[in-house]
């Protein structure tokens, strides 16, 4: 079932990919090439989007390899954890796209990057769903109340038998 659900979160962020890239091309040559200031505007709303998409991208398949939800359930989860977890996005979003950026100049440096992109992620994933599922943890645990008035309570139940 993974296998199908994968399979269908990567067409949806092939599709959305895509369509991310048309709206870059349209808005790059509408703000550079025509000089509007709108486009130009419109061209970072796009570069911020695309961010966003590529955080949750990352979220996405993690999550899916780790819980078991729907796509359209992954795909809210990973949003709300992309933008919960700011600073650890950001960090990945850096490693990733730089590192990759870093590998299509220097071919050979694949050797060192693919790894290295794969441990930061994997690290950060880590200590992300660590702390989500001991919040969870904790979440589940009845709380127990304990003062004066339920220990008398309990003693006197027992006293209550031994009449």
């Amino acid at each position: 079932m993974n296998f199908v659900q994968g399979l269908l979160l990567e067409i949806v962020h092939g599709v959305i990919g895509f369509l991310l890239f048309i709206d870059l091309r349209a808005s790059v040559q509408w703000g550079l090439v025509q000089g509007s200031q709108i486009g130009t505007l419109f061209i970072f709303v796009v570069i911020g989007v695309m961010a966003i998409w590529v955080g949750i991208m990352l979220y996405s398949f993690a999550m899916l390899s780790r819980y078991d939800n729907k796509l359209i359930g992954t795909l809210k989860n990973s949003l709300i954890i992309c933008m919960h977890h700011l600073p650890q996005t950001i960090i990945m979003l850096i490693a990733t796209v730089g590192l990759i950026y870093f590998s299509c100049i220097y071919f050979t440096a694949f050797i060192v990057t693919i790894p290295l992109i794969l441990y930061v992620d994997s690290y950060i994933f880590s200590s992300i769903f660590k702390k989500l599922e001991k919040d969870m943890v904790k979440k589940d645990e009845p709380e127990v109340i304990e003062n004066e008035e339920s220990e008398d309570l309990i003693e006197d139940t027992t006293d209550n038998k031994e009449e």
